[in-house]
């Protein structure tokens, strides 16, 4: 993920992040102890919101998301759900524009509120299971994301969040059934082979890893959890000088550098060494003690990325 303070904002986004930043301000004050009130009785969020036409700031919304400024979009997707918290529309795209951002447990406190009164809404109970996997409830994602599958077959991404849920818990076989009925639906999408190639490593297939996100970053619609999924995989394997350039290709050189350093030096415990030797170790040659400790030592061998990797939860 690009670092905000290093990110070049071009006219457009920077009237985002300006309107953005009024919104935040304004919504920051309900959670003063002494907002206090005008003399007509309304609070400052509430007179900052009349300010704005609803159809416009839904447009802002709109845009905001599809040029994938997350923080414009939270603010006014926020807005918008501030001011109708039973809009199914905004509380969806307002907990995306969150996840986006890192906001998870605001993300999953959204959908939990949504949720009560749209139990039946398949946008809703995919958003809601999307929100619980990025936060690593995998049990409780899996059940809302089978339910929001049943409702609505053809939304790619819902099973692709199924393939995420399933890796959290180890299901690696599952995991990747549910990204081969992805990719049925959504032939080659990138985000379905970020997390399928993600899937490979989590379970000690670095080979078969690579070869998976290779095809992900060919696809001009890759993002960022692409490349940088790859620059782990092929640093892990020993190329560190395509892993740096992968690396550099999303972030500053000194964030870049500073990953591949904490790489090269996460290779270089000889504890690790033994670990992934346990998980290329075939499974008929382990005993039931060796297998456990395999299934253990890859999750954590991966989830100890850098934390510009990881699942793309669309």
């Amino acid at each position: 993920m690009k670092s905000l303070v290093d990110t070049p904002l071009s006219p457009c986004r920077r009237q985002h992040w300006l309107a953005a930043a009024t919104l935040c301000s304004a919504i920051a004050l309900t959670g003063c102890a002494n907002t206090g009130v005008n003399a007509d009785g309304a609070s400052p969020m509430a007179q900052a919101q009349n300010r704005i036409d609803e159809p416009a700031l839904r447009n802002a919304a709109v845009e905001s998301t599809k040029t994938q400024d997350y923080v414009a979009a939270a603010a006014y997707w926020g807005t918008l759900y501030e001011r109708d918290p039973d809009q199914a529309n905004a509380a969806v795209n307002y907990s995306r524009a969150l996840r986006q951002i890192g906001s998870v447990a605001q993300a999953t406190s959204v959908m939990q509120r949504t949720h009560l009164s749209n139990s039946e809404d398949p946008e809703v109970l995919a958003e809601f299971g999307k929100a619980l996997a990025a936060g690593g409830r995998a049990d409780q994602a899996a059940a809302m994301l089978s339910e929001a599958a049943r409702l609505s077959p053809k939304d790619w991404s819902v099973h692709s969040a199924l393939g995420v849920a399933h890796d959290q818990m180890g299901l690696y076989e599952k995991a990747r059934q549910h990204y081969s009925d992805a990719l049925a639906i959504s032939p080659d999408n990138p985000s379905v082979l970020t997390n399928l190639g993600l899937s490979y490593a989590l379970s000690g297939n670095l080979d078969q890893a690579e070869q998976t996100l290779r095809r992900a970053v060919a696809d001009s619609r890759a993002d960022a959890h692409a490349r940088q999924n790859l620059a782990i995989v092929v640093g892990l394997k020993g190329n560190f000088d395509e892993a740096a350039r992968l690396a550099r290709a999303d972030l500053p050189a000194n964030v870049a550098d500073g990953n591949i350093a904490y790489l090269r030096d996460m290779l270089s415990q000889p504890a690790l060494w033994q670990q992934m030797k346990e998980i290329d170790a075939p499974a008929g040659a382990a005993s039931s003690q060796e297998r456990s400790s395999r299934d253990v030592a890859a999750p954590d061998l991966v989830s100890s990325m850098p934390p510009e990797t990881g699942t793309s939860l669309r």
